[in-house]
């Protein structure tokens, strides 16, 4: 099977953009129960929570990149708004608590895979 087919990187597409806007319908309707974190997993996200946007810019990259995913509409620029964090997350498992990581790789795995694909449209960027 070829990963740069195009069957596979549209269904990737697809599969990472019905996760994102899952998380966060789920995370705003609280379809699922929250998370239960170690004492320095819940520091970090209640200091998040109270700045009183972070969490809420979080959730609308989170819906736009998956937005532009399902659509195939500027899904490079969804990838690269998704990298910093992705990367935050995956640190905040590694460091912090492990619960959920599997969650975690799979966004990473998912994002990494996307800015493989599209990384000839990032190359402009790193030139002089």
């Amino acid at each position: 099977m070829n990963l740069r087919s195009r069957k596979v990187v549209r269904t990737v597409q697809i599969v990472f953009g019905l996760f994102l806007v899952f998380l966060v319908v789920s995370g705003y309707f609280q379809l699922l129960p929250p998370p239960t974190f170690n004492e320095a997993g819940m520091s970090f996200l209640g200091s998040l929570m109270n700045t009183g946007y972070l969490l809420h810019v979080m959730n609308i990259v989170f819906l736009l990149a998956g937005l532009m995913f399902i659509f195939n509409m500027w899904s490079p620029l969804g990838a690269l708004l998704l990298a910093p964090i992705t990367l935050n997350i995956a640190l905040f498992h590694i460091f912090l608590d492990s619960t959920g990581w599997w969650m975690a790789l799979i966004e990473v795995v998912l994002n990494i895979y996307l800015l493989v694909i599209h990384w000839h449209r990032y190359k402009p960027i790193f030139q002089k």
